[in-house]
């Protein structure tokens, strides 16, 4: 019988490597975006670890960088100067950990503040976070979404990184909460991994429960995310993900990939 992993595993492998590459970085044996990206390819296929993921591999160990420098950031407490000193290779998640800091110390109250919104906008709104608005902004969820997951940020601030950006962002209002779901799929991910959740009807009920601890409508991720996370990402048995999801056809192909970033 499979009985999970303990918590303090589940993310220990990541760590190691993000203190690896962190030791790289300082002392300049790695000095571009480029080669962490390589380096960060090469640690995680030898440890056989997945990076946070979906459906959608594009660009996936690009955005991986996030969880190396949340964990420096906020697991190691590297200082500002440090921080400073290495945004060329950071380049994003540095404009994301400032987006982030300002809407935290504002509360996330850009309803009231439009001199936070203008800001915010033109912080995120570059082309190194990506090739047009979804993607510059879904880095910053992303961005938030690892620190979350990671424990590094409140689930709070998750929540309200959300509910702000779809003030900063009213274009993006409808298609935000993609990101919520994504996030969700990955707790409930998480539940089975640490043998929390142990049958159907208890995955069927947590996905709908986590939508009302987060007080966020209509975020419940489609089984077969969750299923994906679970058995690539956890690396959960597939005799146990194949007894969790033994409702849902696995004959089909046609895998929708618009929740997974």
């Amino acid at each position: 019988m499979w009985n999970g992993v303990d918590t303090r595993q589940l993310y220990r492998d990541r760590v190691e490597v993000a203190i690896d590459l962190w030791d790289k970085v300082l002392r300049g044996q790695i000095t571009s975006r480029s080669q962490l990206e390589e380096q960060l390819y090469v640690e995680y296929k030898r440890r056989g670890i997945e990076p946070f993921r979906g459906f959608s591999k594009i660009k996936i160990y690009d955005k991986e960088i996030a969880t190396i420098f949340v964990i420096g950031r906020y697991g190691l407490g590297l200082d500002d100067d440090i921080i400073e000193s290495t945004k060329h290779i950071f380049n994003v998640e540095y404009r994301c950990d400032r987006a982030y800091r300002l809407l935290k110390r504002y509360d996330f109250d850009v309803y009231n503040n439009p001199e936070l919104k203008d800001t915010i906008r033109e912080l995120i709104n570059v082309p190194e976070l990506g090739y047009g608005l979804e993607d510059r902004v879904f880095r910053l969820m992303r961005y938030v979404f690892t620190g979350t997951l990671l424990t590094f940020f409140p689930e709070e601030d998750f929540v309200q990184t959300y509910r702000a950006l779809q003030e900063v962002f009213t274009e993006l209002k409808d298609i935000l909460i993609r990101y919520v779901k994504f996030y969700v799929a990955f707790k409930i991910a998480e539940g089975i991994v640490l043998g929390q959740i142990a049958d159907p009807s208890e995955r069927k009920i947590y996905k709908y429960v986590y939508c009302v601890k987060l007080n966020v409508q209509k975020c419940a991720p489609s089984d077969r995310l969750i299923r994906e996370v679970a058995l690539r990402v956890y690396k959960v048995p597939k005799r146990v993900v194949d007894r969790l999801f033994a409702d849902l056809s696995q004959g089909s192909s046609n895998i929708p990939t618009a929740s997974s970033k």
